[in-house]
């Protein structure tokens, strides 16, 4: 049998990692035979009580310089492959390895010691990354300067916020010149302003040369980033490839899984004061879809019932890529409809004379509320889908209307 090649700097071959939940055991009288019977039984890739595979038989090389992107949905083991390849955990089967000074933007801030200021925690976490005293020193400037912390350096790390926090492990962790780089939903915390310093400063380091393994349930990010992508599931590989091919099948995947639970989610309960009895995407001529072409004309209606009189009711209708991104949202408050009592059953219809969406899959969510109460009378999610089709080539989120024009 072959070694492994080592002409990658990360290598995932054939990898399972089991997980314990929790403790089964109260005395050690019970825990001793336990031990015992996991030693004996636990060669091939059975499983005992309480434990579950977070990830199967996972295996994908990352070559220099190349990034590669995973996406799936929670619990699919995409951290689980970070805290690996980190040395945070070991694998139970398979080889992990990685070449050259590694860096990991996970849980950023943990290694910080709250007692010590911001200045001292830059060479504490530089040392713990591997740096000598001298490349610390050298970067100390830049990385404050990128954190935009210099008035609180001298402030001890339990004081800061946690953006501040956020704020200065990205700093350090970006600022170590790695030759790996692991990077864990980072583009999820801070304010915008940050988010998109981080993102920058992640294609510089793309641009140098950097290997790097990225996980974001921003799929925009992911496809303009990433080289290839992985997509987990359930603790296993099902495909690796072109970033937007991978994110097709991901999105593909989520709406169908999706459509499988609409039967199973309710609107609140039928004792609450308001239920929304059917939501329904139409078209022009009143057809329930579920698949429509950017510009269609479109309308939402809402079946609702009232078991009371509602107070200044309002309706607040939301269209939703199944990333969570909100793409529109309106209420009826704002155009000034239901000002007065709502009681009954009866239909609310939102008309749309151009859906001016681009490729993608959605859901309508619903809200209704009462007066200024911030909590929702009823609420419906995952029980409205559908996907947008276009021959138009144009990216992002809406299509808007655009002209060129060529002066000669």
């Amino acid at each position: 049998m072959s070694a492994p090649r080592l002409a990658s700097p990360i290598i995932f071959d054939h990898v399972w990692k089991r997980y314990r939940i929790g403790s089964q055991h109260d005395s050690l009288r019970d825990a001793i035979p336990a031990l015992l019977k996991r030693w004996t039984h636990h060669n091939g890739h059975g499983l005992q009580d309480g434990e579950f595979w977070a990830l199967q038989d996972v295996s994908f090389e990352v070559k220099a310089g190349e990034t590669l992107g995973i996406v799936g949905p929670n619990g699919a083991g995409k951290s689980t492959v970070l805290k690996l390849l980190s040395n945070i955990t070991a694998q139970t089967q398979g080889t992990v390895r990685v070449r050259g000074m590694l860096a990991a933007l996970i849980e950023l801030g943990g290694g910080f010691h709250p007692d010590l200021s911001g200045a001292e925690n830059i060479y504490l976490q530089g040392t713990m990354l591997g740096l000598r005293h001298r490349q610390i020193k050298r970067s100390f400037d830049s990385i404050v300067a990128f954190s935009e912390l210099e008035p609180f350096l001298p402030t001890p790390v339990k004081r800061y916020s946690s953006g501040m926090v956020v704020r200065l492990g990205f700093a350090i962790a970006a600022h170590v010149h790695p030759e790996v780089l692991l990077i864990d939903e980072v583009l999820a915390v801070g304010d915008l302003a940050f988010q998109q310093k981080c993102f920058q400063r992640i294609v510089e380091l793309k641009q140098q040369g950097t290997t790097m393994i990225f996980i974001s349930h921003n799929l925009e990010a992911v496809q303009r980033l990433c080289d290839r992508v992985l997509l987990l599931k359930g603790g296993q590989a099902l495909c690796d490839g072109d970033p937007a091919e991978m994110i097709r099948r991901y999105r593909d995947s989520v709406f169908a899984s999706a459509q499988g639970e609409q039967d199973h989610d309710k609107a609140i309960g039928p004792e609450r004061d308001v239920t929304i009895d059917r939501l329904t995407l139409c078209d022009v001529d009143g057809r329930p879809v579920d698949t429509v072409r950017t510009g269609q004309a479109v309308a939402i209606a809402i079946d609702y019932r009232a078991r009371r009189a509602i107070e200044q009711p309002m309706f607040r209708v939301s269209l939703e890529r199944l990333d969570g991104l909100v793409c529109h949202s309106t209420s009826s408050r704002e155009a000034g409809v239901l000002n007065g009592l709502l009681a009954g059953e009866g239909r609310l219809t939102l008309q749309y004379p151009e859906l001016n969406l681009l490729p993608n899959h959605y859901q309508v969510t619903v809200d209704v509320f009462e007066a200024n109460n911030l909590v929702p009378l009823a609420s419906i999610r995952q029980r409205c889908l559908f996907q947008i089709v276009s021959d138009r080539y144009d990216q992002g989120v809406v299509h808007l209307q655009h002209e060129w024009i060529r002066a000669d």
